[in-house]
């Protein structure tokens, strides 16, 4: 009787152990899955800026001096998602993605001048450089991840 009421117990453990295994792996694969959007949707909104022109005043003509480039950095008046023309157009762009099941994701995006002596941080004026950073979290898995690019203006003549 004694070695019954043991196998019990060791049986109930077991399963008690494999259950909590299973939950564990599966909030696991839950975090993987958001991170595996979070990566793409970020890689995603960082190609599609890096598709567009430098700047709005590059979009048709090459310009010789930073002086003839924007002064202001943002969209221009009546640019929307997803037809923004120009690089900095990204630059305060938010957005919200919601994901059936798994999470609400937001991305948004910061543009800036950089110098080329000092990349990490920002120029208050104008430069052949512009550093797009992009940030994506959740709600479900609230870190946040970051990617950042620097588009360089040239042009061949």
């Amino acid at each position: 009787m004694l070695l019954t009421a043991g196998a019990v117990v060791l049986i109930g453990l077991t399963v008690s152990t494999v259950q909590r295994n299973f939950a564990n792996h599966g909030f696991i694969l839950q975090q993987a899955e958001i991170g595996i959007y979070k990566v793409s949707l970020g890689m995603s909104v960082l190609e599609e800026a890096m598709g567009k022109a430098f700047d709005e005043n590059t979009i048709d003509t090459d310009v010789s001096s930073v002086n003839s480039l924007t002064s202001t950095l943002g969209k221009e008046s009546g640019e929307v998602h997803p037809d923004f023309d120009d690089f900095d157009d990204y630059h305060n762009y938010t957005t919200t993605l919601g994901i059936s099941g798994v999470d609400s994701l937001t991305v948004k995006c910061s543009v800036v001048y950089v110098n080329p002596s000092d990349p990490d941080g920002s120029s208050t004026s104008r430069t052949w450089h512009k550093k797009i950073t992009v940030s994506v979290w959740g709600t479900v898995q609230p870190d946040t991840l970051t990617f950042k690019h620097i588009f360089s203006y040239w042009s061949f003549r």
